[in-house]
């Protein structure tokens, strides 16, 4: 079996990084969170070699399955600080202090 090299130009390689800054998929992040940037490089790496070329199609499929980064995991790391905060001043509620007794 021979193996296919697939060889992504570097004007390609240009408009894929793009759409992962656009997308908010930057230097940042990898430093963050590395695994994030990755699994969106990957994504959007794996679908232009499937032969979606199109930057745009890249965008909204990137949007689709990953969402833009920074919106998710802001929004779920303030909301469980004040969950956090909330507990820590008033204790947890009573439902939830009787399913562990």
């Amino acid at each position: 079996m021979s193996s296919i090299e697939n060889n992504i130009s570097s004007v390609d390689f240009e408009m894929i990084r793009s759409v992962l800054d656009d997308a908010g998929y930057d230097a940042s992040v990898l430093v963050e969170d590395q695994c994030l940037f990755d699994t969106a490089a990957l994504l959007v790496t794996k679908l232009f070699l499937s032969g979606v070329d199109s930057r745009s199609a890249l965008a909204a499929k990137l949007e689709c399955q990953l969402g833009r980064a920074g919106t998710h995991r802001h929004r779920l790391s303030l909301s469980l600080s004040l969950s956090l905060s909330r507990y820590a001043i008033q204790g947890f509620p009573l439902e939830s202090q009787a399913n562990k007794s």
